[in-house]
């Protein structure tokens, strides 16, 4: 079968079936982390922090500061 990686721990484990979708992770421990991680992000990522509150200018919002875009 085929060797992949768990995408929590990187582990390389073997696919068991080539039936459906490759598997992300290797145990079930591994796919426990993984929801809890997503549960813990999810609040930050719905408040809009995704980008460590930098806020994005458009190259419009620049120019009508008479600044460039970017930065050239």
């Amino acid at each position: 079968m085929t060797t992949l990686y768990c995408a929590c721990c990187g582990r390389p484990f073997v696919r068991t079936s080539a039936r459906g979708p490759a598997p992300r992770y290797c145990s079930q421990d591994c796919r426990l982390q993984m929801a809890v991680r997503r549960r813990a992000w999810t609040p930050r990522l719905e408040a809009g922090r995704t980008d460590n509150g930098r806020k994005e200018t458009s190259r419009t919002e620049a120019a009508a500061w008479g600044n460039r875009a970017f930065g050239s």
